[in-house]
């Protein structure tokens, strides 16, 4: 499972970088925050139609919530195919929303959404900042408390000896800086991916893009005398590879020259092992992927 920091709204992905879920954490009443915030936010995203949807499943819950439970919600307008709404805090009482939760309570919340997503064949997962509200932590705060508890998860599994079922979750932040705040704090102990955060949302300047240092495209050609070209498959090893390639499996141990076919990016030849423990894989597209291998 590789755990990855992304600089854009979680609710406001690209298409390249669409997930299967996107975790939003609101009130046990399922009600939304009407004034600026992160419940607006989703409403925005969403469509109108979400107070609707929280009225329907507030009719299968009577009594709310317990705190840190969590439903399964119709995605809307959401690039995703699932919403999952967790409860970590209390209604608002007389127009005064609830205080934040604390960190404990967002750590509960994630390990708990990556066990129900986990069950459900979730092959990747969204976060924003868990968390927000009166008396929060800071932005970069929240985001590392989810990036670690994504992080336990995995090793808890792995000591289990048991499949997490989920290839990435993505801690997302809409400020480039908040991502490189985070990033600091957590040292090596994810991967990065930086872009620019969508202008009209951005509330101040996004960081220049980043490779990721995990998973380096090569150049395109110039034109000029020295340039290489990128690396591209053929149409002869497409088509053999289609045939005769086995389907990626994590948990099988691969060598460079292998070749694969992904469920989402189609054909792939693994060119290079990681320090790390991934394999690089140049996809039919043109686009190398870091992906997990020998994890049982």
């Amino acid at each position: 499972m590789d755990v990855q920091l992304i600089a854009a709204s979680v609710l406001d992905l690209p298409s390249s970088q669409r997930v299967d879920a996107i975790v939003h954490d609101g009130t046990t009443d399922l009600t939304l925050w009407r004034p600026p915030g992160a419940d607006r936010d989703l409403l925005e995203q969403f469509g109108e139609e979400l107070p609707t949807v929280l009225e329907r499943e507030r009719a299968q819950h009577p009594d709310g919530l317990a705190l840190g439970e969590l439903v399964r919600l119709h995605r809307g307008k959401l690039h995703c195919d699932f919403l999952v709404w967790v409860a970590t805090r209390p209604p608002e009482r007389d127009g005064v929303q609830a205080d934040a939760p604390s960190a404990e309570v967002i750590t509960r919340a994630v390990t708990d959404v990556l066990r129900f997503v986990s069950e459900r064949h979730v092959a990747r997962v969204a976060f924003g900042a868990l968390g927000g509200g009166p008396k929060a932590l800071p932005d970069a705060d929240r985001l590392v408390l989810v990036a670690r508890a994504a992080n336990a998860f995995y090793d808890a599994c792995y000591a289990e000896g048991r499949p997490t079922g989920i290839e990435e979750v993505l801690v997302c932040h809409p400020l480039a800086s908040k991502i490189r705040d985070a990033r600091r704090a957590l040292g090596a102990s994810v991967g990065i991916v930086e872009r620019e955060a969508p202008p009209a949302r951005a509330a101040e300047p996004a960081a220049p893009r980043r490779r990721s240092p995990a998973a380096p495209r090569a150049k395109a050609a110039t034109g000029r005398k020295g340039s290489r070209a990128a690396p591209t498959l053929s149409a002869d090893e497409i088509g053999h590879a289609r045939a005769t390639a086995p389907a990626y499996d994590r948990a099988v141990t691969y060598e460079p020259g292998q070749y694969v076919v992904h469920a989402k990016f189609g054909v792939g030849r693994v060119d290079a092992l990681t320090p790390e423990g991934f394999i690089l894989v140049l996809f039919e597209s043109g686009e190398t992927k870091r992906l997990l291998h020998g994890r049982p």
